[in-house]
């Protein structure tokens, strides 16, 4: 029997094919639209656990779509759909739990009433489950750790068809991989959350001139490091699209008055080439931006990772890189704080030394020529090769080579065995996919 025919006889009326508006909505994804097999759109997790074992019955592999921002298009196969599974309640103690299928706009909306806050991605429509499963490098990064650091349980539905609730205490393993190893190890339908304090925030952004990037990246490096309790992402614009101003733009959260930010900024408001200030009181949802509406027409040319330190050697690389022969986007997010007290064998995540975030992409056409990739490439590891690691979340590249950057060999082991363990057919090998040991 088809696998089609066979979910639609399991489930009735949440199986769907080509035919189905409900499978048009399913296949589709920030970065395009596959052709699976067939779209399940559960609104249980035993209505999860069913498709899975249909889908392992008939040697399918699985994609699972949350919010649909970083997922690549899948074709053949199964897309289990996590849109109805959408729910945010407060509990007890700042529990706060999470459908799989809700976006991180909604877990800011219905939190912001208690003043409270779980660290996020930067957009609202980005998934709870991809960016969690990956990691979570979020606005609240230096009081809460990453997103991952917040997690204290979770359901889920594994290979096998099985529903778990998975914590410190039960199936350690598997939360101990889930913090990090992506959507290896089955679907999450829900998370439970610690949520912290994300009331009287200051925040906003500072806009300086194209050419002079080489003082703002150093003034930044220095407020930075100066206030821990300083959140920040400074970013390069190159001028390649009329709605984005080219140059360097600060954009800044703390805890606290708009005095004391300012206070901390200081550095960075007096130099001469400040051409936008907008700095106020602001609630934790106004920090998060609305996704661009599908990809962007570039290909996207670079990588990121982890810096150990922002030395004067990595932000000389960093302005060679930017001025490059095409068009370059650079991206230093602060980390430490509660991001460095976690041991870096807690969780997959293993780099957390890291001072700070690096990305740089060159932004070239589609059809740029392999030469000018390869060229590019080899400026770029003036930068990449002083940092440790890569974060999935933030790599389009797929491979092993990825895999074996993502996490130190002893962490990668780790995974593999567990992987062996719960998905030993690898139902579960859509994005980053670790094979099993």
């Amino acid at each position: 029997m088809p696998i089609l025919a066979a979910l639609q006889q399991v489930l009735p009326g949440r199986a769907f094919g080509p035919s189905d508006s409900e499978y048009d909505a399913g296949r589709a994804v920030f970065a395009g639209v596959g052709s699976p097999e067939a779209v399940v759109r559960p609104a249980s997790a035993e209505h999860v656990a069913a498709a899975v074992r249909v889908a392992a019955e008939h040697g399918a592999p699985i994609a699972v779509r949350s919010g649909g921002h970083g997922s690549e298009p899948v074709d053949g196969g199964l897309v289990i759909d996590l849109a109805e599974l959408d729910g945010v309640s407060l509990g007890e103690g700042r529990l706060v739990t999470v459908g799989g299928g809700a976006r991180w706009g909604d877990v800011a909306a219905a939190l912001e009433p208690a003043g409270l806050g779980v660290s996020s991605g930067d957009t609202r429509d980005v998934g709870v489950g991809g960016l969690t499963l990956g990691g979570g490098i979020g606005w609240l990064v230096r009081q809460q750790g990453l997103t991952v650091d917040a997690l204290r349980s979770a359901e889920l539905v594994t290979a096998a068809g099985e529903v778990l609730r998975v914590d410190a205490e039960q199936h350690p393993e598997l939360f101990w991989a889930i913090r990090g190893g992506g959507g290896n190890f089955g679907v999450v339908t829900s998370f439970t959350f610690e949520a912290v304090p994300a009331d009287g925030l200051a925040g906003g952004h500072l806009r300086f001139a194209q050419a002079d990037a080489p003082a703002v990246l150093r003034a930044w490096r220095e407020v930075v490091r100066a206030d821990e309790a300083l959140n920040s992402t400074l970013l390069v614009f190159p001028p390649f699209a009329p709605e984005v101003p080219a140059g360097p733009m600060v954009a800044v959260a703390r805890r606290g008055s708009e005095a004391e930010l300012r206070e901390t900024l200081a550095p960075l408001l007096a130099l001469d080439s400040l051409e936008e200030t907008v700095l106020g009181p602001v609630a934790y949802s106004e920090l998060l931006e609305d996704a661009p509406p599908g990809k962007p027409p570039f290909r996207f040319v670079g990588g990121n990772g982890f810096a150990p330190e922002l030395d004067d050697a990595l932000l000389e690389a960093c302005l060679a890189a930017l001025a490059g022969p095409a068009p370059t986007m650079l991206l230093l997010r602060t980390l430490g704080g509660a991001f460095g007290r976690v041991p870096a064998e807690a969780t997959p995540i293993a780099f957390r030394d890291a001072e700070t975030f690096v990305v740089v992409n060159a932004v070239l056409p589609q059809d740029a020529p392999e030469q000018q990739v390869a060229e590019l490439r080899a400026l770029h590891e003036g930068v990449l090769g002083r940092l440790s690691g890569v974060y999935g979340n933030f790599s389009e590249e797929r491979g092993e080579h990825v895999i074996r950057a993502m996490y130190p060999p002893e962490t990668l082991a780790r995974l593999r065995r567990i992987k062996a363990e719960v998905d030993p057919q690898q139902l579960f090998r859509h994005g980053h996919a670790i094979a099993p040991a």
